[in-house]
């Protein structure tokens, strides 16, 4: 499967790039793509900013289920911690721990048991601030690249999601991006651009509300954003034209499709 541009106005692509000219890293992804093709197995790692709005895996789910393409049976599991950074969370024990995502049970109190074959592919994301602040650069890396070890021994393929910037501190920005890039290509992973998606996305659209009334949160807006960036770079499916809402209004999702596609194609190249 492979995203699709053209259905993008040029014009539109000519001022998304004029928008992230000004905070475009030096340092361009070395890896594109997924090394596997339609994980069916997706654990999150991270924090707040996963969890808000019933969780960033909820849309995901949802917008996988609506591409057809994809097929069925796809599982997400996060684990998030309120305030936490990668030196928080023992990785290691998340994907070798039998039990989780073991079982369910449904909205109809039905008991559910599942055959776990562990993790296909995994998101992480650090706090904040750690790839900025100085008192934490050094050890988002050394986190960073540790957890991309414990992953691949475990056969697990690993991701980076690029955070993004406060609302009220766009300069973050050229940072955030400056500091994943960089570790994704240390590490030889894909990195996700969402923080570039939510700044283009304001620059464009600033009628769309990314953030809540802290400044730093994903409104529902923001986190359905973040999950069609996660959708398209990790299915290598195109999110535009995608039939689940998450309960927004069909222009909202359309923009934000937009800007969720033209991200990862200005990242990229």
């Amino acid at each position: 499967m492979k995203i699709k541009i053209y259905s993008l106005k040029p014009a539109l692509y000519l001022l998304f790039c004029f928008f992230l000219s000004e905070i475009q890293s030096a340092d361009k992804p070395n890896v594109i793509e997924t090394k596997v093709d339609n994980p069916k197995s997706v654990l999150l790692v991270g924090n707040s900013f996963m969890y808000y709005n019933n969780g960033v895996h909820k849309p995901l789910l949802g917008m996988i289920k609506a591409e057809a393409s994809l097929g069925k049976d796809h599982r997400l599991r996060s684990i998030t911690i309120n305030g936490s950074s990668l030196e928080w969370h023992d990785v290691e024990s998340y994907v070798t721990n039998p039990n989780i995502g073991s079982f369910s049970i449904t909205s109809k109190n039905k008991y559910k048991n599942y055959k776990i074959k562990g993790f296909d592919l995994a998101i992480l994301m650090d706090c904040s601030q750690c790839p900025i602040h100085p008192d934490r650069q050094e050890l988002f890396n050394f986190y960073a690249d540790k957890h991309v070890r414990t992953l691949l021994d475990n056969g697990v393929e690993p991701t980076f999601m690029m955070t993004w910037a406060y609302e009220d501190e766009p300069q973050m920005m050229q940072g955030l991006e400056n500091g994943y890039t960089k570790a994704g290509n240390r590490n030889n992973v894909l990195v996700l651009p969402v923080g570039l998606a939510f700044q283009a996305s304001v620059l464009a659209y600033p009628d769309i509300k990314l953030y809540t009334k802290d400044k730093r949160h994903p409104s529902r807006e923001g986190t359905y954003l973040m999950a069609a960036v996660m959708f398209s770079a990790i299915y290598r499916v195109s999110p535009i034209g995608n039939e689940y809402d998450y309960g927004l209004a069909p222009e909202v999702t359309k923009r934000l499709q937009k800007i969720a596609l033209l991200s990862l194609d200005y990242y990229k190249n």
